[in-house]
């Protein structure tokens, strides 16, 4: 896991939440949180077998694991329209074309379906002339293919690492994986939809349910936008189920296996995996301006 950082000052975010435009506010200082909400991801954790996956290489070297064959070094790519939702991916180390293009796929869709601009964030590091100070729009996730401990162990770990006071969104977060096990996925067809799955815990989905006040005492959900949805496709029921069991990294952190079993934001990933309406409408829940035609984009993911 990684440790907290020194926290650092940014301007205040106040944030509408569901569908309505929100308002800035300026003027004053707001201390942006750094946290520990990083999750360690484990192979077992997705519940597939890589015994005959392709055998993945390294950064950089030639492998024969999905579209292994050598490695780049990749500038930074922010996903979205000016003024809109943007993701920058600042990708450490070399990295395969086919790996590379997994993550600014998610980063794009995560783009087209949150849409509401935050407000930018500073943050400067250090004191006197070695001071840095890095203006942040809207989200920075820092990605790493590196060596861990082969194929078939931990396949890496995601999550903020750093979020805004006031709404609780995040501003920072990592994804980093073993680039053996992100090989194997990618040779399965799955390391995009596990792209995705990540992406979405580093925005907030079940790693800051409980600072939001969204998971409640019954262990069910409680975004009031993705339990509507869910009442419309199980003839009324809003009772949005999480789960309970897989532990820590699992546990409370997704939707219930037992109950939604190929839903891509349950805990165990599955082939094929989809994602449903309520789990889009949840990131509202968390205080996003989500994309009025959200079900369009769900559906277009879907038959990808």
């Amino acid at each position: 896991m990684y440790k907290s950082f020194t926290s650092q000052m940014a301007e205040d975010v106040s944030l509408g939440l569901d569908y309505r435009t929100f308002a800035k506010a300026f003027g004053r200082k707001q201390q942006v949180e750094d946290v520990n909400l990083v999750r360690e991801i484990d192979v077992e954790h997705f519940g597939v077998d890589l015994a005959n996956a392709k055998p993945g290489g390294t950064p950089g070297g030639g492998g024969g694991g999905g579209d292994g064959g050598g490695g780049t070094t990749f500038s930074p790519y922010t996903s979205g329209a000016a003024g809109a939702f943007n993701i920058t991916i600042v990708f450490e180390g070399t990295w395969t074309q086919a790996l590379y293009d997994i993550f600014v796929a998610a980063a794009d869709f995560y783009s087209s379906l949150i849409v509401g601009d935050l407000q930018d964030v500073t943050i400067t590091s250090g004191r006197g002339k070695r001071a840095t100070t890095e203006t942040i729009d809207d989200l920075v996730i820092t990605a790493s293919l590196i060596n861990i401990d082969g194929s078939g162990g931990v396949l890496g770990r995601a999550g903020p690492s750093s979020i805004r006071t006031d709404s609780q969104l995040t501003v920072k977060g990592i994804m980093e994986f073993d680039i053996a096990d992100a090989d194997a996925f990618n040779g399965l067809g799955l390391f995009d939809d596990i792209v995705v799955h990540e992406m979405a815990h580093v925005l907030g989905l079940g790693t800051l349910w409980d600072r939001l006040g969204l998971l409640l005492p019954d262990n069910t959900f409680g975004g009031a936008l993705a339990s509507a949805e869910h009442a419309l496709q199980f003839n009324g029921d809003d009772t949005i189920a999480i789960e309970t069991d897989g532990g820590q990294g699992t546990a409370f952190g997704h939707w219930d296996d037992a109950t939604y079993t190929n839903e891509l934001f349950t805990g165990f990933i599955s082939d094929p995996n989809y994602i449903s309406y309520w789990s889009a409408a949840s990131f509202a829940d968390l205080g996003y301006e989500l994309n009025s035609n959200y079900r369009q984009i769900v559906d277009e993911y879907n038959i990808a």
